[in-house]
């Protein structure tokens, strides 16, 4: 099998999606860090395994190339690398290493194990980063009031060492002596020649003969960073804020992706959201509506007092002025709208009784 089982250093199975890879190994990442275990060799050592296996499952090609290396192996074929992978093949069997000039007998083969794009442009070609989700839980209140905060976001960055190229500083990238920095090599088999991309170079023209050691070769990382955020007054559940250029980071010189806080608005035990109003209910017993009561109210920015006129009646909706969410359009602000219970006793003394027939009558 392959000299490394890159899904099992992560903990995901083989179908696992790439969010599932991302999410195992951010969780390793910082578990495992140099800087949180400086004195454990060990845990440099699984940090950068770790960053080797997500280097490999988190690009598409290459994971699909790590995929059809671990299908060879099944079938017999022995590699010491993924280098050895892709330079040439050497069986469990005959022991015998086969050269790119020599494809008899397991063409199929090796045109089942390497793809057949042509990824040298995509590789040189400036690309924008991916762009980052983030979903914030926020508080009711500071959802209606507006609210600077601060966050923490995992992003893969290009490496500051080696500015991206995953050479070691000091050493230089090499033009890929096989296809010459075309990315793609020609060979005969039978009456036909067939372009494919270059096994060497992985179809990027160029080899790195000392890979950094920050990156290990990889040209970037996964960096824990704190982003301030704005929240606007009177953001709404799943609506989208978009933070420029605080995604992942671009590719061969292409600009970053961007970062998008989903807002998740908490619930409040007492208040609601209507429009550009807020809603609330209070209870008061019959006496207090008949004769009219100050009751304490709580709003987005403290409480108030809240005057219950004399002979309020049951679900009179009172209003507090201004006390809503700041209109879209600038034009001030929404209400609050008290919307007020009457409780009645379930039980009552014989005096009560009294009193209450003597209070119909009069």
């Amino acid at each position: 099998m392959a000299t490394k089982d890159y899904y099992n250093i992560l903990g995901v199975n083989k179908e696992a999606s790439f969010d599932a890879i991302k999410k195992a190994y951010r969780s390793l990442a910082k578990k495992y860090h140099p800087d949180k275990n400086p004195n454990d060799k060990f845990a440099e050592e699984r940090f950068k395994d770790i960053q080797e296996a997500y280097s490999i499952l988190s690009d598409s090609n290459k994971r699909a190339n790590y995929d059809r290396m671990v299908e060879a192996e099944k079938q017999g074929y022995f590699f010491d690398d993924m280098d050895s992978f892709f330079s040439g093949f050497n069986t469990h069997r005959e022991n015998a290493q086969v050269k790119f000039d020599d494809f008899g007998g397991f063409g199929d083969l090796f045109s089942r194990i390497f793809d057949k794009t042509d990824r040298s442009r995509s590789k040189t070609r400036p690309k924008r980063g991916a762009d980052i989700n983030y979903e914030l839980a926020i508080p009711f209140e500071k959802a209606i009031l507006g609210w600077e905060t601060v966050i923490s976001i995992t992003r893969d960055e290009e490496c500051p060492t080696c500015q991206g190229s995953g050479a070691r500083l000091g050493t230089n990238v090499q033009k890929c002596p096989d296809c010459g920095g075309r990315g793609k090599i020609k060979f005969t088999q039978g009456n036909f020649s067939v372009n494919q991309t270059c096994p060497k170079c992985y179809g990027r023209g160029i080899i790195i003969p000392v890979p950094c050691t920050t990156c290990n070769g990889v040209g970037h990382f996964q960096q824990v960073r704190r982003i301030p955020i704005n929240i606007p007054p009177g953001i709404e559940n799943g609506m989208r804020i978009r933070v420029p250029g605080q995604g992942e980071s671009g590719v061969s010189g292409g600009p970053n992706g961007d970062l998008y806080i989903i807002a998740k608005v908490m619930e409040h035990k007492f208040l609601k959201r209507q429009g550009d109003d807020i809603t609330c209910e209070i209870t008061i017993d019959f006496i207090q509506a008949i004769m009219g009561v100050t009751v304490v109210v709580s709003t987005v920015d403290g409480k108030v007092r809240l005057n219950v006129p004399a002979g309020t009646q049951p679900g009179t909706i009172l209003r507090l002025k201004g006390k809503g969410i700041k209109k879209a359009n600038g034009d001030g602000n929404g209400d609050q709208l008290i919307k007020v219970n009457v409780s009645l006793p379930k039980n009552i003394t014989e005096k009560q009784k009294e009193l209450l027939k003597k209070f119909r009558e009069e």
